[in-house]
């Protein structure tokens, strides 16, 4: 399947930061059975749930936009001590060949908005690099969109403590002037908007993208596994509101059905990370490009 997509005018990238180690699925979907996944083997590997911590470049009307930015170069502990590679990837998406081994040229002056769906670890991992403990933007050019319900959420005193992340990679941002809180939707372009998809997070965004009669759904984590298109009541252990989570996914699936759109779900396979939702004999199913 591609790894670039045209929705209308606007291009649509998928970059991979990074693969962590597989999981039993019910550590993901802890309300879920073996029994409940025997009927899901094509969405597992070798028995197992597989995350992939993908990214997405959009270039629309002479913006390029990089909706979230990973987990970070790491190494990281917690995921088998995996590095991140979303920056040299990056490289390769946006320099072009000829001028890649420029050293003056990079990643950190290509990128005009980072966009963020929601404030988790393997969101924002990207956002900033330190030196001499200060800290300073991997995109340099870019202004930062952040969810302002999110943004309330996780600096609130009683969840920025479990939240590092958001203190090392999102709260600086604030104080270098790079941020600004959006909410609802936001027209980050014409042709790309905002759409709250509430229940992972509280602020937790899909990104819409409608462009000469053509359509997509960048959907965050409103997916993490295909088999959630069939089963959209199964919910990731850290969604903070489960029933929302539940009516976010609805939403999205209708959509998408309803208008033909292409999926963009970066927690998916890069081989089947783009898709439809299609309906057969009263089912709907995740139908990969």
């Amino acid at each position: 399947m591609p790894d670039k997509i045209m929705v209308g005018n606007v291009e649509i990238i998928a970059v991979l930061d990074m693969i962590p180690p597989p999981r039993e699925p019910q550590a993901m979907f802890p309300t879920t059975s073996a029994q409940d996944w025997s009927e899901y083997g094509d969405a597992l590997e070798n028995g197992q749930l597989q995350l992939y911590y993908g990214v997405w470049v959009v270039r629309s009307q002479g913006q390029t936009i990089l909706v979230d930015t990973g987990l970070g170069p790491g190494p990281h502990p917690d995921r088998g001590n995996v590095e991140g590679k979303l920056f040299d990837r990056l490289r390769d998406v946006l320099i072009p060949a000829d001028r890649r081994n420029n050293t003056n040229v990079g990643p950190s002056d290509e990128v005009n908005i980072v966009l963020h769906t929601h404030l988790h670890g393997d969101h924002v991992g990207w956002n900033l690099r330190y030196s001499g403990g200060m800290p300073a933007p991997y995109f340099r050019r870019a202004r930062y969109l952040v969810p302002k319900l999110d943004w309330d959420y996780f600096t609130s005193p009683e969840i920025l403590p479990t939240a590092p992340h958001v203190e090392r990679q999102v709260m600086p941002l604030r104080r270098l002037r790079k941020m600004d809180l959006i909410e609802g939707e936001h027209h980050v372009t014409d042709e790309v908007t905002t759409l709250p998809t509430p229940g992972h997070t509280p602020g937790h965004m899909a990104i819409m993208i409608n462009s000469q009669g053509e359509r997509a759904i960048i959907v965050g984590d409103v997916l993490h596994n295909k088999a959630q298109v069939q089963e959209p009541s199964w919910c990731a252990g850290v969604d903070v509101d489960k029933e929302a989570s539940t009516r976010s996914r609805e939403d999205i699936l209708d959509r998408a059905e309803r208008d033909g759109a292409i999926v963009a779900a970066g927690h998916f396979h890069p081989n089947d990370n783009l898709g439809r939702v299609i309906r057969l004999e009263g089912k709907r199913y995740w139908q990969g490009l």
